[in-house]
């Protein structure tokens, strides 16, 4: 017994020693057969159906890239983000041009209008389309924004920015200017500041205008058909090769209303070629009338008579209720008044001042005309 002990104990310190060298040995960590995942779980006994598949879109991503970059487009999420940046707008820059701020106020009380604007700031980057008729300047002057021809637009300072006008300090008006004309949306508010009105322009004309040219590259208007919410509606612009003004005037629903006016080309004295007047509205049914035609040197070559309608009724004094003890009837003075009388100066109150205390029936004579009021009492 007691010699088996000792060999016990070799035994164990042979064991001791064998697992501290497996200890110091394996202190790496042990290498994994990645092929079993291939395989799939459990040895390849159970799969999901998505091995192989990281292979797959890695290899596809690349293809993609190549695709693109033989476009000749490269790092094109950078691109995108650079673009962005561009588009930030400085507070004294408009469209790429700068601006100085101005700030007008005329009126006193409750219509005191202040005026925020910007102008252009060099003179050097104003460049005016030559197919403005009008166009909007700060005047210090009058401490105001005003419209102006664009012949008197030399050396003014010229809109070009935002804009917004209070009165009474409430916003009443806010939108943009390009060079002197309207652009970008317009809005005008209420004394509630509700939104009254809302009108998008694109450098002058309304936004959907339908504009035509001379020339494929755009530069050259022949005409502009205005178009308000779907409708051809406002003023129509035509205009020579030259760039001068041909023909303007108000459309409503694709109808002429109002005053057109006719231009030459040129002209020494001026332009003005001829002059219509056209009905109100779209519904008024009354014919073109030519009110005047010149020729090259501004020499009127025609013009319309003033229609009797139009004529101012004869400058006759006023009877008031005071007068009724000066009328006779028989006194020659009041009879020529009586043939003096102008028919539009008709009324039943006349009728019983000249003619006291008689029931007077319109069976014929001068009075019973056409223009007699239909609400008149006999």
């Amino acid at each position: 017994m007691l010699p088996r002990l000792p060999l016990f104990c070799l035994c164990l310190c042979l064991s001791l020693f064998v697992q501290a060298q497996n200890r110091a040995i394996s202190t790496s960590k042990p290498l994994i057969d990645t092929s079993v995942h291939e395989k799939g779980l459990l040895g390849g006994r159970f799969t999901s159906g998505l091995e192989g598949k990281a292979a797959e879109a890695k290899k596809f991503k690349e293809d993609s890239k190549a695709f693109i970059e033989s476009l000749g487009v490269k790092d094109l999420g950078k691109k995108i983000v650079k673009t962005a940046k561009k588009k930030f707008q400085p507070k004294d820059e408009y469209q790429g041009i700068k601006t100085e701020r101005k700030l007008g106020n005329y009126g006193s009380g409750v219509r005191m209008t202040v005026e925020e604007v910007n102008v252009v700031k060099y003179v050097e980057d104003e460049a005016l389309s030559p197919y403005s008729q009008d166009i909007f300047i700060f005047d210090p002057s009058q401490s105001r924004v005003i419209s102006i021809p664009l012949k008197d637009a030399k050396n003014a300072q010229i809109c070009h920015g935002a804009f917004k006008k209070y009165v009474n300090q409430k916003l009443i008006e806010e939108g943009f200017y390009f060079m002197g004309v309207k652009d970008g949306r317009w809005e005008n508010y209420g004394p509630e500041n509700e939104l009254e009105n809302k009108v998008y322009f694109e450098k002058g004309y309304t936004l959907g205008s339908i504009i035509h040219y001379y020339d494929a590259s755009k530069k050259k208007i022949q005409e502009v058909i205005p178009r308000f919410y779907g409708k051809v509606r406002g003023t129509y612009y035509s205009f020579y090769p030259s760039g001068s003004l041909k023909e303007d005037g108000r459309l409503d629903d694709s109808v002429k209303v109002g005053r057109w006016r006719e231009y030459h080309e040129f002209g020494s004295g001026g332009r003005l070629k001829k002059e219509w007047k056209f009905a109100k509205d779209k519904f008024d049914m009354t014919e073109p009338i030519l009110i005047q035609e010149r020729d090259q040197q501004s020499k009127v070559i025609f013009q319309t008579q003033e229609p009797l309608s139009q004529h101012k009724s004869e400058n006759i004094p006023p009877i008031s209720s005071d007068d009724e003890d000066l009328v006779d009837e028989d006194s020659t003075e009041n009879s020529d008044f009586v043939h003096l009388l102008h028919p539009y100066e008709f009324s039943y109150r006349l009728i019983r001042l000249l003619i006291p205390g008689e029931a007077y029936a319109l069976s014929s004579g001068y009075l019973n005309i056409h223009q007699t009021p239909p609400d008149f009492t006999v």
